[in-house]
This record gives C-alpha cells, sequence and structure tokens, in this order.
C-alpha cells in the first residue's frame, strides 16, 4: 500500500489508482498531518511514502531512519508524463518487504539509496 503526502499532485495520485493501487492521501484523510507523523504511520503500516517534499529526505538522512522507503518526485509541470512514467515502472520493482529505500525520480533518472 502507498501513503501520498498531502502535496502530491492529484494527477499522479488518480493515474495510480487507475493502475490499481491501493493509495492513502493526507489530504484527504490527516490534512495538515506533520511529517514525523506521515513517517510513524508509513512504518507502522508498511506503506511506500510517496512525496513531492524535500523535507522527508532531511528526516530520513538527518535522523537516519530506516524501516521504510520513501519515493520523491521531482519535476516540472512539463515532465509530468515522464516522471509518472518511470513511477510506474519504479513501483513495479519495490519488494513488499524490503522497506529500506530513498529513491528519488527527476525527468532524468531513478536514483535509488539504501537507508
Amino acid at each position: 500500500m502507498i501513503l501520498a503526502d498531502e502535496g502530491l499532485n492529484g494527477n499522479i495520485l488518480r493515474a495510480l489508482r487507475t493502475d490499481g493501487y491501493q493509495i492513502v492521501w493526507i489530504k484527504e484523510t490527516n490534512i495538515g498531518m506533520a511529517d514525523e507523523d506521515i513517517i510513524a504511520l508509513a512504518k507502522e503500516n508498511s506503506q511506500v511514502i510517496i512525496t513531492e517534499d524535500k523535507d522527508f529526505g532531511e528526516w530520513v538522512f538527518a535522523h537516519q531512519l530506516t524501516g521504510l522507503t520513501i519515493v520523491f518526485l521531482r519535476y516540472d509541470k512539463k515532465d509530468y508524463n515522464t516522471i509518472l512514467s518511470f513511477l510506474r515502472s519504479m513501483l513495479k520493482t519495490i519488494e513488499a518487504d524490503e522497506k529500506n529505500e530513498f529513491i528519488t525520480i527527476n525527468k532524468n533518472k531513478i536514483r535509488r539509496r539504501r537507508i
């Protein structure tokens, strides 16, 4: 299951739901929830976080967090289709029980770092 940060582009969310992904969107369930609480919720429910908020990277690396996977999207609106394509292909590669990555997706590449 996926936990989408409230700032995630709604078009990306709808596209992934159309693909069959189960997604909890903070914007629909807990608007205004603090990043640290989102992280705790994702860990508790074994969810992958998808976000466009760079603060999640700071949380992971400053606090040496483990036990979760975060997908950080960096893009301009004109690159939406490329980002969505990369995201779809990357989500197929995440192991259900393997939750120790910080993944950055931009218009040029997917960067995966173990945490």
